[in-house]
């Protein structure tokens, strides 16, 4: 299977990732972008200094400048496109994946690299026709302060005390959260914020709950008000409430979208649109519109919302249930841990703390339905997936479905997902109804209907 994935390019350091691919790939991107200036990061997995000199190195052999942001989180990288002069931009991450992992998030101008783009620059790779040149490596020490500085002037610090727990899972934005957290003025309770590329307490993944229990922990001991949890590069969060609870992150998303779209009342509908993925609850498409929004399903993957919100500056917010938010209010509409931390800080902190009569974190979503659904299931892709596809759409063809990200069936109340993944040889199944004995039935129909055609077994148990 190719490295060049659908949103970037990911696997096996050392023998898929090695440092001759690297400085091929810099040749390749900079001839295939006719990229003057480049900013580069990478994360602290142990091959990420060889990819990164390497890359560099033929970032540099094909004419490029280099913009060396050094070890940083992928929200600097973004940040990095929108204030430095660059004409794209890579972070050598492989986000949660296992330490044997790393890969190449890749930015033409502010817009991720994905799907059709990544397949093009994979022609240019192939070719082996590149530009010439001699370019230049200038290191930008200070930018993550000034970064840091941009956070703080457009959240604002918090207008209250407040204790936090925030786990980074030791993965990259450990330090640099610490830092923000300290010009916040937050007392913080630190959870695996020191580097250890191993990562040997849990996958820095904060959308499972198996990876929160040391944060759902560190919140009940140290009597904070909420954790959070960030992934391995930087780009999403997870949380859990005052009573260790995870919260799943399309609930997260509500609280986000209340607060944007209730200071945008009497806007025109382009500026009320908020973007979910297909994989979100009907709690967050009736909280938005409640709200006074107007909810609009795409596709999942965050290159897909940034198009979204491309295409329609007016609206304020899209939002993944893997984590990924894209505040595009005040924030120029990119998925950002250390930013959305402080955003969600600022907006709890409005309210009184709990011991002065104020609400305990899990009352921001005490008015949400907790409607009845599986997990997350992975049932194995056998055969070639749009043929597989075909059969599941025909499977239900009497029924109301939306084909935007695979098929998503309607049910009177619930719906039925079932969506290829673009990174690995499966189908990926969820369903949600208004309760248990109508999760059943959901579940009854989609054996009915497929269970000759797919194994189901991991969706029936999820």
């Amino acid at each position: 299977m190719s490295v060049f994935k659908a949103y970037d390019i990911r696997g096996l350091a050392y023998s898929e990732l090695d440092s001759k691919f690297a400085e091929k790939l810099g040749r390749a991107l900079a001839t295939h972008l006719d990229a003057k200036t480049v900013a580069v990061a990478s994360d602290i997995r142990e091959s990420g200094p060889e990819l990164h000199e390497a890359f560099l190195k033929g970032l540099n052999a094909s004419g490029a400048d280099v913009l060396d942001l050094g070890i940083t989180t992928t929200g600097v990288l973004y940040r990095a496109t929108v204030d430095l002069p660059v004409d794209a931009s890579v972070v050598i991450t492989a986000s949660h994946n296992p330490p044997e992992y790393n890969g190449f998030k890749i930015c033409n101008g502010t817009l991720p690299m994905a799907g059709k783009e990544l397949q093009e620059l994979k022609d240019t790779f192939d070719n082996n026709i590149f530009k010439q040149g001699n370019g230049s490596i200038k290191k930008m020490p200070d930018f993550e302060n000034e970064y840091l500085g941009i956070i703080v002037e457009n959240a604002g610090v918090p207008k209250r005390k407040m204790k936090i727990a925030i786990d980074c899972g030791n993965a990259v934005p450990g330090p640099l959260t610490i830092k923000l957290m300290e010009k916040l003025g937050v007392e913080l309770i630190p959870v695996h914020c020191d580097w250890n590329n191993k990562f040997p307490n849990h996958p820095p993944d904060p959308t499972r709950p198996e990876n929160m229990n040391d944060l759902a922990n560190a919140v009940i001991q140290n009597n904070a008000e909420f954790g959070i949890g960030m992934d391995g590069d930087g780009d999403r969060i997870g949380v859990v409430d005052e009573n260790g609870k995870f919260i799943h992150p399309d609930r997260l998303m509500t609280i986000f979208a209340k607060d944007i779209l209730g200071e945008r009342k009497g806007g025109t509908d382009s500026e009320r649109t908020v973007f979910f993925d297909v994989k979100c609850s009907m709690a967050l498409e009736e909280a938005i519109i409640s709200a006074g929004g107007i909810p609009v399903m795409v596709r999942t993957g965050h290159s897909f919302m940034k198009k979204e919100l491309r295409n329609n500056p007016d609206s304020p917010l899209a939002g993944e249930m893997s984590g990924h938010f894209f505040l595009n209010d005040r924030w120029p509409g990119f998925d950002d841990s250390l930013y959305n931390t402080a955003r969600l800080l600022e907006i709890i902190a409005r309210e009184p703390a709990p011991d002065k009569g104020g609400p305990v974190f899990s009352d921001w979503f005490s008015d949400l339905p907790n409607y009845a659904s599986t997990g997350e299931a992975k049932v194995p892709l056998i055969g070639e997936r749009n043929k597989t596809m075909k059969i599941v759409e025909s499977a239900f063809a009497d029924m109301q479905k939306s084909t935007v990200d695979g098929v998503r069936v309607k049910y009177t109340d619930g719906w039925y997902l079932c969506r290829p993944s673009n990174t690995e040889p499966i189908l990926v199944m969820r369903a949600e109804a208004s309760d248990k004995e109508g999760l059943i039935k959901i579940k009854e129909d989609v054996d009915y209907r497929l269970g000759n055609l797919i194994n189901l077994e991991k969706f029936h148990h999820s």
